[in-house]
């Protein structure tokens, strides 16, 4: 009886990433700003879009993360917004609604791809999702952005099968954005964090207040590595209270 009130996670084998596409060729200019945002499933708050939509105005960021996004029948909030494409990955089904990863931006979707943790959530038995989407530069290169949310609350060795997936999955491209909300709340989760992304050679954006940063245990959660772009403005958004964790804008350099 119980279960019926828990999410059933969407397999991967089943699941549909919903894609929207405008039918213009774009590309991304030579100046790239990324949102993450981890929204905490209150992306449809009257608050919420309000706070999001002063983000838009203030920023106007090409790319846009966001992990813990809910929709309706399928639908996103991004669907009103004309500017922006965006592909939608799925891990959790309650209630008719899904929540997941979303990868939006000026510029289409040229390919995309994603991954299921090997291992779930303890309690609510659902697992976490990277998801992969590449954008065409001006140059005829290409820039891929990958979004993770990162299991938590479970054994190291858990953790590690995920990162080691991650791994996998961030290889052979030069011109790369890892994104996300890792859920580094210990050390030895940010070390093996870390180790990843260097073997990679992958760099790590730094803000200058940094303590602005949803935290746990005094650690902080999300994330932004680089490799093939240049930061040139870091800023974490700590007005914005609608969600536990605060948006993090970073502006790049080809």
């Amino acid at each position: 009886m119980y279960r019926k009130l828990l999410p059933w996670y969407i397999d991967q084998k089943n699941s549909l990433v919903c894609i929207k596409k405008s039918d213009n060729i774009s590309f991304l200019e030579d100046k790239i700003t990324l949102l993450n945002w981890n929204v905490h499933k209150n992306n449809h708050s009257t608050k919420w879009l309000l706070d999001f939509q002063y983000i838009l105005d203030y920023y106007s960021p090409n790319i846009i993360t966001f992990q813990e996004y809910k929709t309706k029948s399928r639908r996103s909030i991004l669907d009103s917004h004309k500017d922006y494409n965006y592909g939608f990955l799925p891990n959790i089904n309650i209630y008719e609604e899904d929540y997941g990863l979303v990868n939006a931006s000026t510029s289409n979707i040229s390919e995309f791809s994603y991954i299921f943790s090997e291992h779930v959530e303890p309690l609510i038995k659902t697992p976490k999702i990277s998801f992969l989407t590449q954008y065409k530069l001006k140059n005829n290169q290409k820039l891929t952005i990958i979004n993770t949310h990162m299991i938590n609350f479970v054994k190291i060795k858990k953790y590690i099968s995920q990162i080691n997936q991650l791994e996998n999955l961030s290889t052979n491209h030069n011109t790369l954005i890892l994104t996300g909300d890792f859920n580094t709340w210990s050390i030895k989760r940010m070390n093996i964090l870390k180790s990843m992304t260097k073997s990679l050679g992958l760099e790590h954006v730094t803000f200058e207040i940094d303590h602005h940063k949803k935290r746990y245990l005094s650690h902080p959660l999300d994330h932004v590595f680089y490799k093939g772009v240049r930061p040139i403005k870091t800023e974490i958004l700590q007005q914005f209270k609608t969600s536990d964790h605060k948006p993090i804008v970073v502006d790049f350099a080809l």
